[in-house]
């Protein structure tokens, strides 16, 4: 996720109201060969016309301010005869391919209705069940249940499949077009159609609204009690939910704080830097940005409460991102909190966002973010202080198998199932795809412990379970080697 920036007491910053990144809905011109070809031309012509603002005139006119790919996607517009019959969006599309032609993978085109989406998932408020999916064949796999919300109230449970919303098949769907399904008005029923431990049930869940951007509370480490505060986004209400938080553990005399930013890819720029005054005196340097001018200009705390901590831990991951990194790297360089987990993912890059005359959105980076010490992150990440990975499950394919696959088999499934069972503690003695003899025994013992037809064949119903027991162990807290670290610190 990249960082944005929201309104806010510093008018220095400029407004921005979208989330980031997000998968297109498959606005692609395959039509023609010509329409491809004048697609990478309008690409050039926006480079080299368009950012130099070389006009060229309208025939009998010197004063016009019509620009080369002004010209050719009106001849396009105007024109061009779609002989395949099928939708194309040429305006929409146009614009993709201007920006595609950056070769900036943070800069992108919003219709208004994705970047609507967008705000909300940014915010971390919306109406829905309060789950995280995972994109599998039947559907999408439960990897986390939000705490007191109406999927832990229905008995939703981490590796359910929901395979069907409202009777409506889903597979083959994205993770985002399920969540349009699943989510609704407040006070509303959803029926899902549920695959557990391969029985499938019908399940109904009543939305509401949700709040997952902070999760906090006290935790007991060996009679040493400590605040814990997960934050799985940067938006408008973060800051004060932190606040919320910091104010009842300092009530509760808690001088230890630890802070759960794995898998938060980011957000609002300004909702760290809310963030992190929180935490600094008057006139601290919390974080630089360098803009297109080469002008930098430090950020500094205002004069918010604050609330101080003997001891500070933070969790993160490669998934730690954008709003996360400025938030984890000040603390870590100005406080000295100790960083716990892998190197994180370093986007050193902030974006800003212009909504056009027809309410879609343009999204491009504006500047370069610097920590205090002047380092400049993107492409290398923070270094943890303690260096602890989890289990990897990046590799996990989830895609339906076709048919029964056997001894001697070959193929990146057979690599994927052997990844699963090694980290369940299976003994394979490959994991390269190849369907060794070991292979079999370990899957034989794997399907007798989960009462499925013990015949060393790997078929789709053992994938399906597999997967889910996977995702299972690797969101028990029993497994999760970052915070095990961490109980080891908390003295």
């Amino acid at each position: 996720m990249d960082d944005f920036i929201r309104p806010q007491k510093n008018q220095n910053l400029q407004q921005n109201q979208v989330p980031v990144k997000k998968p297109k809905k498959g606005r692609h011109l395959k039509e023609t060969v010509f329409i491809i070809c004048m697609i990478v031309c309008l690409g050039i012509g926006f480079v080299s016309g368009y950012l130099t603002k070389q006009v060229v005139p309208e025939s009998g006119s010197s004063s016009s301010e019509t620009t080369v790919i002004d010209e050719a996607y009106q001849v396009l517009n105007d024109n061009w005869y779609n002989a395949s019959g099928k939708e194309v969006d040429i305006q929409g599309d146009t614009i993709s391919a201007l920006v595609a032609s950056l070769g900036d993978q943070h800069s992108d085109y919003y219709t208004f209705e994705e970047a609507e989406a967008f705000n909300q998932s940014v915010d971390g408020n919306y109406v829905g069940i309060g789950v995280v999916q995972r994109t599998v064949s039947q559907g999408t796999m439960i990897i986390e249940i939000y705490q007191d919300t109406p999927a832990m109230e229905a008995g939703l449970q981490v590796g359910d499949i929901i395979a069907g919303v409202n009777g409506q098949d889903v597979a083959g769907k994205t993770a985002t077009e399920i969540s349009d399904l699943v989510r609704g008005e407040a006070n509303t029923t959803v029926t899902l159609t549920i695959i557990r431990g391969g029985k499938e049930m019908q399940v109904d869940v009543t939305r509401n609204n949700i709040d997952s951007a902070v999760k906090s509370e006290i935790q007991t480490n060996n009679d040493k009690k400590f605040g814990y505060v997960q934050i799985n986004t940067f938006g408008t209400t973060t800051a004060s939910d932190l606040e919320a938080a910091l104010q009842s553990f300092a009530e509760a005399n808690i001088d230890t704080l630890v802070i759960d930013l794995r898998d938060n890819g980011g957000g609002y720029l300004v909702a760290a830097q809310d963030v992190l005054n929180l935490f600094f005196d008057e006139g601290d340097l919390l974080f630089q940005m360098e803009y297109k001018n080469g002008t930098v200009e430090k950020y500094e705390a205002d004069d918010s409460k604050t609330y101080n901590f003997i001891n500070g831990y933070i969790l993160v991951n490669g998934n730690t991102a954008s709003a996360s990194e400025v938030v984890a790297g000040a603390l870590q360089e100005q406080l000295g909190y100790k960083l716990i987990g892998d190197q994180t993912y370093g986007k050193g890059t902030a974006q800003t966002q212009k909504q056009l005359s027809d309410g879609s959105v343009l999204k491009y980076t504006y500047a370069r973010w610097l920590l205090p010490s002047d380092t400049w992150i993107d492409g290398k990440g923070l270094t943890p202080d303690y260096s602890v990975s989890n289990i990897d499950i990046s590799e996990i394919t989830s895609e339906s198998l076709e048919s029964d696959m056997g001894y001697d088999s070959v193929g990146t499934a057979i690599a994927s199932m052997q990844k699963m069972l090694n980290c369940l503690g299976y003994t394979c003695d490959r994991s390269d795809g190849y369907f060794s003899s070991q292979t079999v025994t370990a899957l034989q013992q794997f399907e007798q412990a989960n009462n499925l037809t013990v015949d060393g064949i790997y078929s789709d119903a053992d994938r399906q379970i597999l997967e889910a027991t996977v995702l299972i162990y690797a969101n028990d807290d029993a497994n999760d080697y970052q915070y095990q670290k961490l109980m080891e610190l908390v003295k």
